[in-house]
This record gives structure tokens, C-alpha cells and sequence, in this order.
């Protein structure tokens, strides 16, 4: 039998086991410290502030989003 066979999945394996590593490790998209979030740039999503926009005119006022949602009650189906 072929060496080559009996080490592929081994390989595979180690392939496998660095790409989760070198993920679970990427900081790219880790929050700093200080807590605060940053916002993306024109660069990278140009889109994004309006997108903001038009999701935020779907909301209703802040004071209503407190108060909790309103629960509906559905017809009974007979």
C-alpha cells in the first residue's frame, strides 16, 4: 500500500487543526479594550450609514421600546 494513503488523513488532520487554531486566534474583529465598538469606514462597507438610517425609521420611540411589546391575541381557529 501506498505511504502517501496511510498519512493523508494525518495531514488532512493537522491541516484541519491549524485552520481552527489561526481562527480561534484571529483579533481582527475582537472589541478593544476600552469597551467601545468601532464604526466601520466608507472603505469597507459604503453602504452602512444608510443602512443605519433606514433601519433606525422602522423603530418606534425609544420611551415605547421601554415600555415592553404589546402582546396580540390571534383569532381562535375553529
Amino acid at each position: 500500500m501506498n505511504p502517501l494513503v496511510l498519512l493523508l488523513p494525518l495531514i488532512l488532520t493537522a491541516v484541519g487543526f491549524a485552520f481552527i487554531v489561526l481562527a480561534v486566534n484571529d483579533k481582527v474583529d475582537a472589541r478593544p479594550d476600552d469597551g467601545s465598538a468601532r464604526l466601520p469606514t466608507h472603505r469597507e462597507r459604503p453602504l452602512y450609514r444608510l443602512h443605519m438610517q433606514i433601519r433606525s425609521t422602522g423603530k418606534p420611540p425609544s420611551a415605547a421600546r421601554a415600555s415592553g411589546p404589546t402582546v396580540t391575541k390571534l383569532p381562535k381557529q375553529r
